[in-house]
């Protein structure tokens, strides 16, 4: 028989058991969704690299300070700039102003929520003092930074920063780069391995669950069809055409699942980051071609998969006595 009687009998069959080739369908999306989530999600953090940074870079910056000084709210922060202001720098203040403290003060720094003060009256009443910026050499000693504080705590984002004068011992100066911050840093280095491993665990079981559903799902269809088989045996039909058309079957089920799962694992992926940092970074940043070719691949893959999930169904099918097949009550 030709090759497009097999594809019409193949249709046919899903036709006839459409429940069950959605579910074996559904099993190939969910699969391969979640392959092309992760290939996705791979390509979005090389997108929102910045971004990412910038957030975990504050978010240690910020532990620091709890750390330090406990929450902000409703204490006096003073802030000193000396040199230029890194984006890591400003977000943290951002952060500050955003959790009500009593009052920000700054000098040589601008920000909406930040009142403008000289250095002799900036650190009165203050709970702890920001030194930002990349200066490396300050001007000012750390007893005029911290004049009028009850408790003289100072944190410092450079390290190597020097201040004029003579170093004070009252003074608490702490940096926010320091060994907190590097052991944080190591810290999500470790989880960001081990989370690669889970993953590309966690894939690889999925798909194959989804062979094994694919397989069993095809297995109940010859079980099914022993008398169509048989029918179709004693009429003529050759074993390879029986062969081929399970193996056809298979290819529809996990291209059109391959397809489904691709659109769905991507565009849920870039929603989800989408409301994490935004959608015009997410969508506006997003290496498409890369995207198309992640995508192809999910689908050449889930195709592939699904059709060596049929091997054996088909085999089985095609090794079947045709007398046998029809005394079968199945």
């Amino acid at each position: 028989m030709p090759f497009n009687r097999a594809c019409q009998i193949a249709v046919q069959g899903i036709r006839i058991r459409l429940g069950r080739s959605v579910v074996t369908l559904l099993g190939v999306v969910l699969g391969i969704a979640f392959l092309m989530s992760t290939l996705t999600t791979q390509l979005i953090n090389r997108t929102v690299e910045r971004e990412r940074k910038l957030r975990q870079t504050v978010n240690l910056m910020e532990t620091v300070l709890k750390s330090e000084v406990g929450v902000v709210q409703g204490k006096n922060v003073a802030i000193a700039a000396f040199g230029a202001v890194s984006e890591e720098e400003r977000a943290l203040v951002v952060r500050i102003v955003a959790a009500s403290p009593s009052e920000v003060r700054g000098h040589a720094f601008d920000a909406p929520g930040v009142k403008r003060a000289d250095l002799k009256n900036l650190s009165a009443g203050a709970t702890v003092v920001l030194v930002l910026g990349d200066g490396r050499d300050c001007p000012s000693s750390l007893t005029d930074l911290t004049a009028g504080m009850a408790q003289k705590t100072l944190l410092d984002s450079r390290s190597d920063r020097t201040f004029a004068g003579d170093p004070d011992p009252s003074v608490r100066r702490e940096v926010f780069f320091g060994k907190q911050l590097a052991d944080q840093t190591s810290k999500l280095q470790k989880e960001a391995q081990q989370e690669k491993f889970r993953l590309i665990w966690i894939v690889t079981v999925s798909l194959l669950v989804t062979v094994i559903g694919v397989a069993n799902a095809l297995l109940m269809s010859v079980t099914e069809r022993f008398r169509e088989i048989g029918t179709m045996k004693c009429l003529g039909a050759l074993s390879s055409f029986i062969r081929k058309m399970f193996l056809i079957e298979s290819s529809l089920i996990g291209f059109a699942g391959s397809v489904a799962g691709v659109l769905a694992g991507a565009l849920l992926t870039m929603l989800v980051y989408g409301f994490t940092y935004s959608f015009a970074l997410v969508f506006g940043s997003m290496a498409y071609g890369w995207l198309a070719v992640a995508g192809v691949a999910s689908v050449i893959a889930g195709t592939i998969l699904s059709v060596l999930a049929a091997l054996y169904p088909a085999g089985f099918a095609s090794r079947m006595v045709p007398a046998t097949a029809l005394r079968s009550t199945v």
